[in-house]
């Protein structure tokens, strides 16, 4: 038998108003914080789509019921990267 995914928070997907909400209790949003903030300072160097950055699983840091679920967390050199990635992973 798998084990279910912790049940918050939430991310939805966009919405006709074009908006997306990521919706949660304090409790939840809070470990979402700290997983994404223990995420980065464990993130490793790697190679992402081409680019030299640096990167860290980022699995179950969304409820079961989001629509949004997450592998990696990646962290970039810049800005320009960042925008450089957005693109070719959009762009697949």
């Amino acid at each position: 038998m798998t084990k279910e995914r912790d049940a918050g928070p939430l991310i939805t997907a966009q919405t006709g108003w074009e908006e997306s909400f990521l919706i949660g209790t304090e409790v939840e949003l809070l470990k979402f914080a700290e997983n994404i903030i223990s995420s980065v300072k464990s993130a490793k160097e790697d190679e992402f789509f081409g680019e030299k950055t640096k990167t860290s699983n980022f699995y179950n840091a969304t409820g079961q019921y989001s629509e949004v679920l997450f592998d990696w967390l990646v962290v970039t050199k810049n800005q320009e990267q960042t925008i450089k990635l957005s693109q070719k992973i959009q762009g697949l």
